[in-house]
């Protein structure tokens, strides 16, 4: 059962939301939410809801940014070959597209590399650059999304003769790889201000430096379509410098003129001319840019970016759509087939769920962990076995670092990394279940009880009488949402259907029905109902919800969407 937390209010509280409301001119519902997201004043809640406006902060602060670019024209000048080597999510594709667009703006033989996935694994790995420096004769590689960790492999590029620059936003560790120039917010000394730069967001701040240095004039918004996906994407918090890039991103990509992009969104359902919405790119778009890189190669995704054939791109973003489809099909069954093994366990579900197989594919256990998680609401670790090396991904919950407890065992992976949130790593196969063993006994010592709680973080009391179109327009204010910046949760009592609920499409995965309210029936889905929101919304009983209003889009009218449901408190 879930706990609903309603934000805690206070008299003072209630003085200083109708100060905001008032000053800043907003309806009194906005200023508690704007408050809990760090909004104090007047002129900070005009800056966050015009996020499109803000400005991005000045490269220089970007310790190691000036350094590398200096490097990477230097390179360019004098013919030397660049080989920008990325990540196969959408983080790391929409930053290679970006660094290898800037570099060819300037002139450089800029060559992408992104490894693949099942063949050569994750990351800078010593054999992965023996094959880059035999096969490309690279004079410098620069890393994106990757290489922080990558001691030995920046030692084997250097070793080869090959200068290196390590672009990278995952955590860092004690000892940074010697003989590179480090572009990393995180790192010590760095005095950047925003720290949760995704690898997209580094990419961005670097091509600006390299156009800068070269005095050759970068496209910044072309720029910004390519690292709002890869923001969104990696599911870093949309707040501060992260919330610009995303918001100024999708506004440019409803007026892309690229084949490729104008391709993606097509195919992702949104309609020509659209900005996409921070969830349509969670849900629609990235999935499919993510699809070539957990089956195959992520050079597909990439090559979207730079297609300029009309044909030949939409042909792409089909193959993209189809990869997902077989990606949807693989997570289902691992997701299944570890649901059962936990179901069978016995002790119950523990603190920690970690499950290995032969059988499951290495490109979905980051995503199936993700969905497990979300359904146990515990820590997830899956691995793949091939041969005599596991591979795999962890995800968190809310409040729990995934990175920061197994760290404890790193000694037990042979290579390792990640978030705070999401984690990956090998270990031998025969060392699994010792390690197994390890974590569900770190875990079980160290998480506290209250941490596994589900918890429905209520941000306000809003009756259905209560939604107009301005509160709906004001509300839609508070976009991009996404990590950081979620769309707010309202609490309503008392509700009742027009009548009941029926199936949301051939898929089943929803339901959808009117609810009353004196303005007229709202429009109201549920994704994924629990078997309480089912019954009750079939039933018409009286009763309590959790929810969100979405805005109008593509033609439809606002809704809500139903989070929980609970029989009314003063229902008879």
């Amino acid at each position: 059962m879930t706990l609903w937390r309603l934000a805690a209010r206070s008299a003072a509280d209630d003085e200083r939301d109708a100060a905001l409301s008032r000053a800043a001119g907003i309806p009194a519902v906005m200023a508690p939410l704007l408050r809990r997201r760090g909004v104090r004043t007047a002129a900070e809640a005009s800056a966050y809801l015009r996020p499109a406006e803000g400005v991005l902060h000045d490269v220089g602060l970007l310790e190691g940014a000036e350094a590398a670019a200096d490097l990477l024209v230097a390179t360019a000048r004098r013919g030397g070959r660049i080989v920008v080597f990325g990540d196969y999510d959408v983080d790391g594709v929409t930053a290679v597209a970006q660094l290898r667009a800037a570099l060819r703006r300037i002139g450089a033989d800029a060559v992408a590399f992104i490894p693949h996935r099942l063949r050569d694994g994750y990351g800078l790995r010593p054999d992965t650059v023996r094959r880059v420096v035999a096969e490309l004769a690279p004079s410098a590689i620069v890393t994106v999304d990757c290489g922080i960790t990558a001691r030995e492999g920046v030692a084997c590029a250097r070793a080869a003769g090959v200068d290196v620059v390590v672009t990278d936003h995952h955590l860092v560790p004690k000892e940074l790889p010697d003989g590179a120039i480090v572009v990393n917010p995180r790192q010590p000394g760095c005095r950047y201000p925003e720290k949760d730069l995704a690898a997209a967001g580094i990419a961005l701040k670097l091509a600006e430096a390299i156009g800068r240095r070269a005095g050759t004039p970068l496209s910044v918004v072309s720029l910004l379509r390519a690292a709002a996906l890869g923001t969104i994407a990696d599911m870093v918090p949309l707040a501060g410098e992260n919330r610009v890039i995303a918001a100024r991103g999708l506004a440019a990509l409803g007026g892309s003129r690229a084949p490729g992009l104008r391709a993606l969104l097509a195919e992702s359902g949104v309609p020509a001319g659209a900005a996409p919405t921070a969830e349509e790119v969670s849900f629609r778009i990235a999935p499919r840019l993510n699809a070539a890189g957990r089956l195959d190669t992520a050079l597909l995704a990439l090559s979207l970016f730079e297609e300029r054939d009309a044909s030949r791109a939409f042909e792409i973003a089909r193959d993209l759509s189809e990869r997902n489809g077989e990606r949807r099909a693989l997570e289902r069954r691992v997701v299944a087939e570890a649901r059962a093994r936990v179901e069978a366990r016995d002790g119950g579900v523990g603190s920690l769920i970690v499950e290995a197989d032969a059988g499951w594919h290495r490109g979905v256990l980051g995503i199936a962990a993700s969905r497990l998680a979300r359904e146990y609401h515990r820590p997830v670790l899956l691995f793949g076995i091939e041969g005599d090396r596991a591979s795999g991904s962890g995800r968190s919950i809310p409040g729990l670092s995934l990175h920061g407890l197994l760290d404890t065992l790193a000694h037990r992976f042979t290579d390792f990394g990640g978030h705070e949130q999401a984690v990956g790593g090998s270990l031998p196969a025969s060392s699994f279940e010792a390690f197994r063993d390890d974590a569900r006994e770190l875990f079980a010592e160290s998480v506290p009880a209250e941490i596994l709680e589900r918890v429905a973080e209520v941000d306000a009391p809003l009756e259905l009488e209560q939604i107009d179109s301005d509160l709906v327009d004001a509300l839609s204010r508070l976009e991009p949402h996404g990590s950081g910046n979620p769309r707010p949760v309202f609490l309503a009592r008392g509700v009742r259907t027009a009548s009941p609920f029926a199936p949301l499409g051939a898929g089943g995965h929803g339901i959808s029905g009117r609810l009353r309210a004196p303005r007229g029936p709202f429009r109201a889905v549920a994704w994924q109902p629990s078997e309480t929101v089912a019954r009750l919304t079939e039933s018409g009983a009286s009763m309590d919800l959790l929810y969100r209003v979405e805005p109008p889009r593509h033609g439809y009218a606002s809704s809500i969407e139903i989070l929980d449901a609970r029989p009314a408190e003063n229902a008879a």
